[in-house]
């Protein structure tokens, strides 16, 4: 989409105070256009890193605030945050008053693109994961609040699509499977480092936060009188192997 079609989107939009225009935020401009990664080994988890850069992030989260300024009772969001590059812009944003919510995932918070293997296409997503120094501004940003919560971005695939046999990341098909996991996944990892994340926090980044974005707070993510029996009973200290059996729906499971 062009900053054109995005003028006219919000511009359409901007007296419907229940409407949330949601962003897949990745551009390129003329001026700085996706890399030509087709000589490059399409198998290198390295190759599909180097074609969807942070700039691509960066791009569009500017335009969207920038566009904001002119429609600035509009509520946007920007989904799957991958790119640490694009936070200070979003804070920016935010301080001076912009109706902005922002999520990450939890691939993004768990995975490092420094330890992913080559030939792998199961961790393709888009954004793509990222460097480990990455993660931790995007962990530094949720403990702050610039980023509002934490979701699946749940893209389960056959095995066919992952192009597992060709080992080819780059036409295989990008998304993460596992949402069964996210739970497990985000206590884990927020209990390395010494980030000092207890399990209410964890709650309000995968549940009061969302449900509130959602306009479903009255009834959501929190247990009490009135809303809805959605509760997990949950082990923080068992411990599981996840490995290509353990979803037998999710073929591209490893």
């Amino acid at each position: 989409m062009t900053e054109q079609d995005l003028h006219k989107s919000m511009a359409a939009l901007k007296d419907q105070p229940s409407t949330v225009l949601a962003f897949h935020a990745e551009i390129d401009t003329a001026e700085d256009p996706l890399p030509d990664v087709s000589s490059h080994d399409q198998t290198h988890y390295s190759t599909f890193l180097a074609s969807r850069p942070q700039n691509l992030e960066v791009n569009a989260i500017s335009l969207i605030t920038q566009l904001q300024t002119r429609f600035p009772s509009l509520r946007c969001h920007i989904v799957h945050l991958s790119a640490a590059s694009a936070l200070p812009i979003i804070r920016k944003a935010k301080a001076e008053g912009a109706k902005l919510t922002v999520e990450t995932c939890f691939h993004y918070l768990c995975l490092s693109s420094d330890e992913i293997p080559d030939g792998k296409p199961e961790f393709k997503c888009c954004p793509p994961i990222r460097d480990n120094a990455n993660r931790e501004l995007l962990w530094e940003a949720l403990r702050d609040g610039t980023i509002d919560f934490v979701v699946s971005d749940h893209s389960p695939c056959v095995a066919d699509l992952k192009k597992l046999d060709e080992r080819d990341i780059m036409s295989a098909w990008g998304g993460i499977s596992t949402l069964g996991l996210g739970l497990s996944l985000l206590w884990t990892e927020s209990q390395k480092s010494q980030k000092g994340i207890g399990l209410s926090q964890i709650s309000k980044w995968t549940s009061a936060a969302a449900a509130k974005h959602a306009g479903l707070d009255a009834t959501k993510g929190a247990i009490k009188v009135g809303a809805d029996a959605d509760i997990v009973f949950w082990d923080p200290e068992a411990e599981f192997q996840v490995n290509a059996g353990f979803f037998p729906l999710s073929p591209s499971l490893t």
